[in-house]
């Protein structure tokens, strides 16, 4: 013990290291997240460059490449005098700057017997155009790669760089072009060459940071481009891979050469450091082209900021640490009186006290200390039994299951069939946005109490309430064979008794409300789910996720029922209508039934509604905006309500709308200006326009607010006083 650090000391080092990690993380986060941004923005300025350069030398090569397959088609269908084909490639090459030489090379002989070879070439040198003849004992083109593989092939073909010393005396490519005689056979090869000096300056005008370069290899690997000289045309990926024991290198190289593009780390030998290298292939000559990024000044910024930072917080750390010293000494003296007593807490001995003297704060907890010891026995006994027992259930079912079973409070579940019903509140969001806080939670209680009221009457299972939502379940913990029926009885309930509390709302001046309710019967896991610290009785499985598509489907004043819970119940249902939907992630149109009562022994039967539509004597202008999970996605063109009942309309509309879609109105005044108040609504269906008709859309009202609903009060009596 007299080794033992203070508290003020222990103080200091808990919070000084505390706040040293918390910091630390924060930067190595920060550090870690903008080298990935940092990462992110040079792939995409990477990638763009490098493509530009691409695009660059696909053009000139493009541009060289309709030389010689002009001259071979020309040669083809236009047969020349052997005297007119030096003329052509000296033209050729004087109307292309790229070029540096055309050649005709034809077959052996193909001139007479005497004539072996025949092959003009004019290319550039410092004083202008040149013509020279190839061939020889010393030169035998027709043996070349230039001239041999597009004549074996039969297509048009780049060579690898090759050093040319029969004809320019330079590094270069080559692009051939074979021509044919009238009976098929190769007559000889057109070819244009490129100076790789031409495409060393394109590269070499890429500017990346301080030290970055580019290089081109060819198609085997070869550096046709590079900063370091002596590397072109005698090195390739391949060698200075091996050289260096690089197997990494050694794969990138391959899929170079494969045509592959990428952006990945490297160690450049050239700069002797750690680089991002982003390569993409020129598709013409089968190149590839590798730009190098050197990773020291990509993140010179970050690591800058980084090392302010630090700085900063050894800084802070100081000020904190003297802070703390101040701090702590008028703490740590009345807690010492504290400490004293702890020893025998620990050891059971509850009716040990301190004096309760000193600061306000330390004799509040020393008063607060003497009570925990006086009902410390008593109250872990029963927050043991709240937190094992009630505080991990809510329904008075699973709770009495839990108190006559052990083997319940165990972690699992089981396969059962049980009927899901999902219930919500159509534009509930909207209606309480401009409401005091206090007058939505009286607003949403009144609806949920009596929700839960009638749940809890037909022994349903409360799964979860989430804002106005409400998930339960029946057939489950206890066997109901009924579970179907009831479920669809419950949900009539439910739906019967929002008359109730529109009643109420109405009375207090609060928004009108409609509900959506759906119910569904199928297989699902049914137990204990979550952890040994909080776990609730709940179901999952995919009847789950089926049941919340059907409630967005339904409307106002709406049960929708399942066929599989339709098949169980059939002859004890009222059904209005069939609806046929399309549900996300399931392949087919799924029927649901729209059941507005269930016979004995239940006998629960839905009012009518007035669905009659009356046409408006003048339409009302509106505007609609399109939903999606509550947030506008778009808005349609013009649009008029011609006809108009108590839950539902008729608009006409310019623009696009989907069936089932949710959307929101707002009636326009004189001027065109919104009045205030909306209609929220889902569209149930799409009439199309029919000649100079406009498309018409029928839509149930999902909420109206109070200042509309006089509107459309006024303009449905209008209508019904026309239509008599």
């Amino acid at each position: 013990m007299k080794n033992k650090p203070s508290l003020a000391t222990e103080l200091i080092l808990f919070i000084l290291a505390s706040t040293a990690v918390i910091f630390l993380a924060a930067l190595t986060y920060n550090y870690v997240t903008a080298k990935q941004g940092v990462i992110r923005q040079v792939h995409e300025n990477a990638k763009n460059l490098t493509l530009e350069t691409v695009y660059r030398i696909e053009a000139i090569l493009r541009g060289v490449e309709k030389v010689p397959l002009n001259l071979a088609a020309t040669l083809e269908h236009f047969p020349c005098r052997p005297d007119d084909l030096p003329r052509l490639a000296k033209t050729a090459v004087a109307c292309n700057q790229d070029i540096f030489g055309v050649g005709i090379a034809l077959e052996p002989y193909a001139i007479s017997p005497q004539r072996q070879y025949f092959a003009p070439y004019c290319f550039r040198d410092s004083r202008g155009l040149n013509l020279t003849w190839l061939g020889g004992h010393a030169y035998e083109y027709f043996y070349w790669d230039w001239y041999q593989i597009p004549k074996e092939l039969n297509r048009p073909q780049w060579s690898e760089p090759y050093y040319d010393e029969g004809a320019g005396n330079i590094i270069e490519s080559t692009f051939s072009v074979p021509f044919h005689q009238g009976d098929g056979k190769v007559r000889g090869v057109v070819t244009a060459d490129i100076s790789l000096m031409g495409l060393t300056d394109i590269i070499a005008a890429v500017k990346i940071y301080q030290s970055g370069h580019a290089f081109l290899v060819s198609q085997n690997g070869v550096f046709v481009t590079h900063p370091k000289k002596q590397w072109i045309m005698h090195e390739s990926l391949f060698s200075v891979a091996e050289a260096h024991h690089d197997a990494r290198l050694r794969e990138i190289g391959r899929d170079m050469v494969r045509g592959g593009e990428g952006f990945v780390p490297v160690w450049s030998f050239f700069k002797g450091q750690k680089c991002w290298l982003y390569y993409a292939p020129v598709p013409s000559t089968g190149w590839s082209l590798g730009v190098i990024f050197p990773e020291q000044e990509l993140f010179a910024d970050v690591q800058n900021l980084a090392r302010r930072t630090v700085f900063i917080l050894i800084a802070g750390l100081g000020l904190l640490a003297l802070a703390i010293i101040a701090f702590s000494r008028k703490v740590t003296k009345p807690l010492r009186v504290l400490a004293q007593k702890t020893s025998a807490i620990a050891q059971g001995d509850f009716a040990a006290s301190v004096p309760e003297a000193g600061p306000k704060e330390i004799a509040h907890l020393a008063g607060s200390f003497n009570r925990m010891g006086q009902q410390l026995t008593e109250y872990i006994a029963k927050r043991d039994f709240i937190r094992d027992t009630f505080g991990r259930y809510v329904t008075q079912e699973v709770v009495k299951r839990l108190l006559e079973s052990k083997e319940a409070l165990e972690l699992g579940g089981e396969t059962r069939e049980v009927s899901i019903l999902m219930s919500d509140l159509r534009g509930f969001t909207a209606l309480t946005a401009d409401m005091h806080p206090e007058q939505v939670i009286t607003f949403l209680n009144r609806y949920l109490g009596k929700m839960i009221e009638i749940l809890t009457d037909y022994r349903a299972v409360i799964d979860e309430i989430v804002g106005d939502g409400i998930l339960a379940f029946f057939g489950a913990p206890e066997d109901q064979e009924d579970h179907p029926a009831r479920a669809v009885a419950c949900a009539l309930s439910m739906q019967a008794a929002m008359d109730e509390i529109n009643a109420l709302n109405a009375a207090d001046g609060l928004p009108h409300l409609e509900m959506g309710v759906a119910v569904n019967t199928g297989a699902v896991v049914v137990g204990n789910i979550g952890s040994e610290q909080r776990a609730k009785y709940s179901v999952v499985g995919s009847h789950v996720n089926f049941t919340g598509r059907m409630e967005s489907f339904s409307v106002g004043g709406q049960v929708l029922v399942s066929p599989t819970t339709f098949a169980r119940v059939q002859d004890l249902l009222e059904v209005r209508q069939t609806v046929q939907v399309q549900m996300k992630g399931i392949p087919q149109p799924a029927t649901l039934y729209d059941v507005r009562g269930i016979g004995a022994p239940y006998d629960v039967h839905l009012k009518e509604r007035s669905e009659h539509l009356v046409p408006l004597a003048q339409r009302l202008p509106v505007h609609l905006y399109r939903l999606s999970n509550k947030i506008v996605t778009g808005a349609t063109g013009a649009a008029w309500i011609t006809q108009l009942s108590d839950i539902s309309a008729v608009i006409a509309f310019q623009g696009e709308l989907s069936e089932w879609e949710d959307v929101r109105l707002h009636l326009l005044d004189d001027q065109g200006e919104e009045l205030p108040g909306k209609i929220y609504g889902k569209v149930t269906a799409i009439e199309p326009a029919v000649a100079d008709n406009p498309s018409q859309a029928h839509i149930t009202f999902t909420s109206v607010s109070p200042e509309t609903y006089q509107h459309l009060r006024q303009a449905a009596g209008s209508g019904e006083e026309e239509e008599k």
